[in-house]
Order: C-alpha cells, then sequence, then structure tokens
C-alpha cells in the first residue's frame, strides 16, 4: 500500500524522513512553531495570517507550560494544492522553501494518544490522521483517523486506534507522518477536500503519546501461494497450497481500501489445493496487495500482484 495517504494530507507537499524528533509535549518552540513541526506559519512570508500559536494560558495547557493552538484562518494568498481555510500542523520541516512531512519511527504502536480541547465554528469539525510505512518496500503499513465537531472546553482525552494492512504484518514501519487539523480535511471518502474548512475554528492540542504494540507476523510470506496470470488483466488465479485453514483472499488497492474479498474452495484435480479467481477487469494498472485469510480473519500468507492495462 503506497503513501496515496499521505499525499492526501496536502497535495502539494512532499514527505522526507528526518533526523529530528518533534516535542511531543509542545514544550520547545522555534519561531512560531513547535520545534520539529511544521505548519502554515511559514506561509506568513508571503502575507498570509499566522495558524500555529503557542500557547501559555494555564486553563488552555495539559500539562507542563505550553501547548499548542491551531486557528483556522482564510489564507490572502492561497497556495495551489493547499486547503483554504487552512489550520494544521504536522511533524516536518521547510526545504528549499517547500513543507517536508514525516519522521523516523520503527515501531507498531496500537494507539496514538492525545490531549485536546476544541471550539469549532459552525459545523465544522477537527481532524488527525497518522500514517506508518516502510519507506524501502514503498509500502503504507497502518493508519489512523479520528474527527469531532463537538465543542470541548475542557482537555479531553483522546486514543485513536491505528489499523494495520494484514498484507503487511510481517513489516516494520521506518518512517511516520501525522497531522493535526483545526478545521475540516477530508471528504466522506477520505478524499481531500480543498474549499470544505471554515475559518474561525480553534484546536488545542497537548501531550502526544503512544500505547500498545501490534506485534509483526515473521512467518507471514507469499510461500506456497501461485497467481497467475501476474501481471494481470481481466482476471488472477489464486491457488494456495496445503493450507487447510486457508478461507479466503482479500485485496487491497494501494490506499489500502478493501477491493475485493474471494472465497477459496478446493481444487477437483485430488491436489491438496485451495484456488479462487480474483476479478482486475475493474482495477486500474498499479501493484495491488492480497491476503490469504483462515475463517476468523487471521493472515495465513501475503503478497503482491501487478495489474496492466
Amino acid at each position: 500500500m503506497k503513501k496515496l495517504l499521505l499525499s492526501a494530507v496536502i497535495s502539494s507537499a512532499s514527505f522526507c524522513v528526518f533526523a529530528q524528533t518533534p516535542m511531543w509535549d509542545f514544550e520547545s518552540w522555534t519561531g512560531t512553531e513547535p520545534t520539529g513541526w511544521i505548519s502554515e506559519n511559514e506561509l506568513m512570508i508571503i502575507g498570509n495570517p499566522q495558524s500555529a500559536f503557542e500557547e501559555t494560558a494555564p486553563a488552555n495547557v495539559h500539562g507542563g507550560a505550553k501547548a499548542m493552538r491551531l486557528l483556522s484562518v482564510t489564507m490572502t494568498s492561497p497556495v495551489a494544492g493547499l486547503p483554504n481555510p487552512i489550520g494544521l500542523a504536522a511533524p516536518g520541516k521547510l526545504v528549499s522553501f517547500a513543507p517536508k512531512f514525516g519522521m523516523p519511527y520503527t515501531s507498531r504502536p496500537a494507539t496514538v494518544d492525545f490531549w485536546y480541547k476544541y471550539t469549532p465554528a459552525a459545523n465544522d469539525t477537527a481532524e488527525f490522521l497518522i500514517t506508518l510505512w516502510n519507506s524501502t518496500t514503498d509500502d503504507t503499513l497502518g493508519f489512523g483517523y479520528w474527527k469531532t465537531g463537538a465543542t470541548v472546553n475542557s482537555y479531553a482525552f483522546q486514543s485513536v486506534a491505528i489499523m494495520y494492512n494484514p498484507a503487511f504484518s510481517a513489516e516494520l514501519p521506518d518512517s511516520m507522518a501525522i497531522t493535526f487539523s483545526s478545521t475540516k480535511l477530508f471528504n466522506v471518502n477520505n478524499t481531500m477536500c480543498l474549499n470544505c474548512g471554515k475559518a474561525g475554528s480553534t484546536l488545542w492540542v497537548d501531550d502526544i503519546s503512544f500505547s500498545g504494540l501490534n506485534t509483526i507476523n515473521e512467518n507471514l510470506s507469499a510461500e506456497g501461494v501461485t497467481l497467475f496470470p501476474n501481471p494481470a488483466k481481466e482476471f488472477i488465479n489464486i491457488s494456495v497450497d496445503e493450507l487447510t485453514d486457508a478461507y479466503s483472499v482479500t485485496a487491497y488497492d494501494a490506499t489500502g481500501r478493501i477491493i475485493s474479498t474471494t472465497p477459496l474452495s478446493l481444487t477437483t484435480n485430488g491436489m491438496k489445493m485451495k484456488s479462487g479467481r480474483i476479478n482486475t477487469s475493474v482495477l486500474s494498472s498499479g501493484l495491488y496487495s492480497y491476503c490469504v485469510v483462515d475463517k476468523s480473519g487471521a493472515s495465513l500468507r501475503t503478497g503482491k500482484f501487478n495489474v496492466v492495462r
């Protein structure tokens, strides 16, 4: 699953792995931004208003002496590909005047936890997205998403579960990106909306942490699985050798969306194999992943296949 979810956060930005780790408690600031973070404040140089603030008022801080406050603002000098209104911040840095989002991270946490307060404009929502990926394999391993439109006047605890693609349960990430936004960023189908936000919404964030561990399964592989043809056009046949528990195969697109679930049945040629056919006729060209599972949904084998047009 490639890093398409990341590009949906800010379509005109790019991503990198960099050495500096953000300050999760927001006690350290560099200029107008938390140390190791980047926001729309970088666009103040072309006349846009400030949207990320160092919060020090005791009533607006959860722990320590500081928190981050995001205010959604209307850019007076809009930038192509960026939402407007805007009020977001993420770990990253500016490289040659281009925002670079991402940080090195090599664990598979179960949740990301934080404390927040929120004062929305009418019908607005605060939103949060986390994505973990492996830059060597170019696979996105997990993501989590949260939003709220409710006014929260006192700090509330929020735990966001990270969902991992079972097709990559044997991989560790090496990178992570998270984004907080004080205003709406996404449509209901998770595509980015460039003009859905509202100016005037305020989100306070403090004390970000991670908990739990989603362990890797080092035994998962494509061993015993045959795909033909691969690359595929109209269909791809999948055969699984001697996995009596194999029940079905789930295929995923590059964003981690399930595109099909195909039952597996015993072959009639007397061999100890189960097989099925994945319909690829409606799929675009590209790389897809699959996961063979048992009846309970536990992963047995994983791999990838290509579709060509």
